[in-house]
């Protein structure tokens, strides 16, 4: 047990020796060491620590160590996955991929293709949307059969009104167990270049931007 002469000295020292160190949210195992120290160097001769209170106290010691080490490990092991993952990220340079992209840009009053694959045959229905999310053209295409499709948008809403240029959304429906099931409409092009945003991966194909979770198929 501690006189309280003695932990007036406990605390004294403590705070000179660590006056000049940074400050943290938590205690390091140096800081935890250099703590017991000087609690041991100004404990009452006439009471002093037990051995059990010693043993508790070395072992929170050995947990810290622990924890910082594990700490350590795992940051190392995050840093050298980020390290092969932009060198795996590099390879896809140059290869043909399709992503998943239910866009239509509209230039000059002239429609991109769109394309748009179907996992079985079925009936087929077009809806094509403005930036504020309104329907303004919709189209039944029949019934097709299973695979990769394609169709080219004259620009035109229901009323035969050109519609102005800028980028248009469009969805792709079949109809399943009498049910109406979105499909994903997708775009192939070649990689040019890789970006991480926020640890994420990004490619850059046919001059725009995709995360590599759109990614669906690479072919070389």
């Amino acid at each position: 047990m501690l006189n309280s002469v003695s932990m007036d000295s406990i605390y004294q020292s403590t705070y000179d020796a660590k006056k000049d160190r940074e400050i943290k949210k938590e205690l390091d195992k140096e800081a935890f060491l250099e703590l017991l120290v000087t609690e041991l160097q100004n404990q009452d001769p006439t009471q002093p620590m037990e051995n059990k209170d010693l043993v508790a106290q070395l072992s929170q010691l050995s947990s810290t160590e622990q924890i910082t080490n594990m700490s350590q490990a795992i940051q190392e092991m995050v840093n050298s996955q980020m390290s092969l993952n932009k060198l795996q990220a590099a390879s896809l340079i140059g290869k043909t991929v399709v992503v998943n992209d239910n866009t239509i840009d509209l230039q000059s009053g002239v429609a991109e293709g769109l394309n748009y694959g179907l996992d079985n045959g079925s009936q087929v229905y077009l809806e094509i949307y403005d930036s504020k999310g309104q329907v303004v053209y919709t189209e039944d295409l029949g019934v097709q059969e299973a695979g990769l499709h394609s169709y080219v948008w004259s620009g035109r809403n229901n009323d035969g009104t050109m519609m102005p240029d800028g980028e248009y959304l469009y969805g792709i429906y079949t109809v399943e167990n009498g049910q109406m099931v979105a499909n994903t409409g997708v775009k192939s092009g070649t990689v040019e270049a890789v970006k991480f945003l926020d640890n994420e991966l990004y490619l850059l194909i046919n001059g725009e931007m995709y995360p590599y979770s759109v990614v669906n198929e690479i072919s070389t």
